[in-house]
């Protein structure tokens, strides 16, 4: 009979995930690569670098450090130069079913084209308009609009005109020639990102920083958070190295045998971030881990223009909102529950901190409502 799964209970599970995203002690000014660890989400702009503010003691400019690319679920993710293969080439499909998962609802449009196939065909195109310098958006569309067949064009009502559908240009980040370097307004500028370093098996080392920050965690988790195929996450999974098994509060899951210990030990968290709402803290799947009330769950990830989450030592003890009055940030914290006494004064400290990520000079704190 094989031995019963040791228990973690979900605050073990959460305090593991915390400190491995770098939310319980702040990085110092050197540290911008690695709090893009699973990349940091630019979804609406500007919200990498909130995450960013919230894991290194960083100045704003820190973040174009990181590059810019659409990688895991077609999503603007800042990561590291020394990782775009695992945000990239790690996200590669191996089969048609897997093409289809990563090219979204793309594929639906295509007729007597695989998905493979557009795959393919949009990224040299998208590699060939860009071979020469950037281009705003609507030149970059112009440009695919120009190398590829009406086949390959899809209607879109928003902007009554045909370009490659948004699933399927995005999903060639995944090929490396895409990268955002700029904005006109609340366009993007697109341009060819640089050359990426090469790491071996980037789709294994996908899947083993997936388990390093959001475990203990299962196959069908992991295909959740990178948007991928069910067959293809499970084979990144079975590349990863030996696991353990767990029970989580009831459910078995895994972490790498390097990590149990890490996961045994009761973390001591103590301290206040203010994490935008596509934070990746949040971006796990087992949402119940990181907010077990039901209720504010469904505050919290909305479709669109969810409010940011207030972490405090360690668990969300509510929502925040902001809006910038000429040169001030004006913070609205909505707590979950009762703090604890020094944290208000800890959170006006964090809103000051973040109002220069938030292009304002002075932070102000209102507790109140949302």
């Amino acid at each position: 009979m094989s031995p019963a799964a040791p228990p973690v209970t979900r605050s073990l599970a959460l305090g593991f995930r915390v400190a491995r995203h770098h939310l319980a002690e702040r990085l110092d000014s050197k540290g911008t690569q690695a709090a893009a660890v699973v990349g940091l989400q630019d979804t609406p702009p500007g919200t990498a670098v909130l995450a960013l503010a919230a894991r290194a003691d960083v100045a704003p400019e820190a973040i174009d450090e990181l590059v810019l690319v659409p990688s895991i679920r077609g999503a603007p993710m800042a990561v590291a130069v020394r990782d775009l293969a695992v945000f990239t080439a790690g996200l590669e499909p191996p089969d048609e079913e897997a093409a289809k998962a990563v090219t979204g609802n793309a594929w639906k449009f295509l007729d007597g084209i695989t998905a493979m196939d557009a795959l393919n065909r949009v990224s040299e195109a998208v590699h060939d308009s860009l071979r020469d310098g950037p281009l705003p958006r609507d030149d970059f569309h112009q440009a695919l609009r120009e190398r590829l067949p009406a086949e390959l064009l899809w209607w879109c009502n928003g902007c009554r005109s045909h370009h490659v559908h948004p699933s399927l240009w995005r999903a060639t980040g995944i090929r490396g020639v895409l990268a955002i370097v700029g904005r006109e307004g609340r366009s993007a500028v697109f341009g060819l990102p640089p050359k990426m370093p090469p790491v071996e098996d980037p789709g294994a080392e996908l899947a083993r920083r997936f388990l390093r920050t959001y475990g203990p965690a299962r196959p069908k988790l992991l295909a959740d958070w990178t948007g991928l195929a069910t067959s293809h996450a499970k084979a990144l999974w079975e590349r990863t190295g030996e696991l353990v098994q767990v029970d989580l509060d009831g459910t078995n899951a895994w972490v790498l045998v390097e990590d149990a210990e890490a996961l045994a030990r009761a973390t001591e968290i103590k301290g206040v971030r203010l994490l935008p709402n596509r934070d990746p803290l949040n971006a796990a799947r087992d949402r119940e881990v990181l907010v077990p009330d039901a209720g504010l769950r469904r505050r919290i990830w909305t479709s669109i223009g969810g409010p940011g989450t207030v972490l405090v030592d360690g668990e969300v003890a509510g929502l925040w909102r902001s809006i910038r009055k000429g040169n001030r940030l004006l913070v609205t914290v909505e707590p979950s529950g009762k703090l604890r006494a020094a944290a208000t004064d800890e959170l006006a400290a964090e809103v000051e901190r973040l109002a220069p990520f938030r292009c304002a000079e002075t932070g102000q704190l209102r507790m109140g409502t949302l």
